[in-house]
């Protein structure tokens, strides 16, 4: 158990410092979360359709998960080359996180739906914004300002 705290804490700082082991990694790692996004897309399309009372309202909620996948998909490819693009890339994409988060958990019905957008929230939503939020002020300290300055890193 102790091994695992320390793996988890030293993963924690590395992720923290923007080692470069964490920029290698971070586009497969943002590309795998998308794909989990493009699976909860068409459950959701297939939930929600016919049972809100509000016109398009499975599109809504389908169009905003749409965006974040982008977001991810965008974000990954601008990291794979440090480009100038990144830190308003990373932040629209945070920003898309925390719209998410909001208006899932404040359009809920009471009881166990409120609970799991909630849940949602907490363990997906809130942490990916956070994390969206690091690269976007990461990319601006460390990607060129000029766009003959862009790094491709393969």
């Amino acid at each position: 158990m102790r091994s695992l705290v320390l793996n988890v804490s030293s993963w924690v700082r590395s992720l923290r410092r923007f080692e470069p082991e964490v920029i290698r990694r971070m586009p497969a790692v943002l590309l795998l979360i998308g794909g989990g996004l493009c699976a909860w897309v068409f459950e959701l399309g297939a939930v929600l359709q016919g049972q809100a009372l509000v016109r398009n309202w499975s599109s809504t909620w389908v169009g905003l998960d749409l965006m974040e996948i982008s977001g991810l998909v965008l974000t990954a490819i601008l990291v794979l080359r440090r480009s100038r693009y990144l830190s308003s890339i990373a932040a629209v994409t945070a920003t898309l996180f925390a719209l998410d988060a909001w208006f899932d958990t404040l359009t809920a019905t009471a009881g166990a739906d409120w609970y799991e957008s909630l849940a949602a929230a907490f363990f997906g939503e809130i942490p990916m914004m956070i994390v969206m939020t690091a690269v976007a002020v990461w990319a601006a300290r460390h990607c060129p300002a000029s766009r003959s300055e862009d790094v491709d890193l393969r």
